[in-house]
């Protein structure tokens, strides 16, 4: 895809050049991931709340708009330019929802070179839905001191040898974005059947992204790397749920086995 623009001007009719998408190998790489050898299942789920178009009368309508991107697609979207593209249907009239979702599978999937789903929910749905919690133990709970905030896997270390099934959850987490650094937060649950993980370090653990910048879909992958490496849980699932920005946030969920997590909205997105 084209260089990022850091300067872009907003643009109102639909425009697909506006997407920006990256390679993940590059960063994959860094995590000692060989390409087409993936050690665990993907999904990156982002939710536009924000998403508006005209129908053929020009009167605009409104939903929240879904996408799924597999983990295993050559590339990721970049978010700044998934604002500016959805925001280019805006004043763009469209016949019915069939012909979005075309435009929009056609462009995802380019950009992505994989196939990405696409659904529209009418506000009335995203009402009934309601808002959802991890279920687990909250990291958050344990009174400790915590004085790194620059990325430290050797945190991580295992309470004994006992086998535990665990899911545990922080809404602590706070990381960078690399093209702009703006803080970026989210709420991590880690999910795994193995030697028990002690608490105190893995919170520690995942604070210390505090000033690490690094994309979201990035930040999933090097959790469940590090765990794997300092802990080699049996099997192992990380979500990444990210707060909106320019109304979208991301949920990036990497595993071992391809059932995902409970797709759940939570009390900041």
């Amino acid at each position: 895809m084209a260089g990022y623009k850091d300067e872009q001007e907003y643009q109102t009719m639909y425009t697909p050049s506006l997407l920006e998408s990256f390679p993940r190998q590059q960063q994959r790489q860094t995590l000692g991931i060989a390409e087409g050898a993936l050690p665990f299942e993907g999904l990156d789920t982002w939710n536009a709340y924000e998403f508006t178009w005209l129908n053929q009368k020009g009167k605009p309508e409104v939903a929240v708009l879904q996408l799924q991107v597999p983990g295993k697609s050559s590339h990721f979207i970049e978010s700044k330019s998934l604002k500016l593209y959805l925001g280019s249907f805006s004043n763009t009239p469209f016949a019915n929802r069939a012909e979005i979702i075309r435009a929009l599978e056609s462009d995802l999937t380019l950009a992505t070179q994989a196939s990405v789903g696409v659904v529209l929910r009418t506000p009335e749905q995203v009402q009934l839905e309601g808002m959802g919690q991890f279920t687990g133990t909250n990291l958050d709970l344990q009174d400790i001191e915590i004085n790194e905030y620059q990325w430290n896997p050797e945190l991580l270390v295992l309470e004994s040898s006992v086998t535990r099934r665990e899911s545990v959850y922080t809404h602590l987490f706070k990381s960078l974005c690399p093209m702009t650094g703006q803080p970026d937060f989210a709420s991590i649950l880690v999910q795994y059947n193995g030697n028990s993980i002690n608490h105190e370090g893995l919170l520690r653990y995942l604070v210390s992204f505090r000033e690490h910048a690094e994309f979201a879909e990035q930040v999933a992958e090097r959790i469940f790397v590090d765990i794997m490496n300092r802990c080699a849980p049996e099997r192992l699932a990380v979500s990444a749920r990210y707060t909106r920005r320019g109304g979208i946030d991301i949920n990036a969920h990497r595993m071992h086995d391809e059932g995902l997590p409970a797709e759940v909205r939570l009390w900041r997105q």
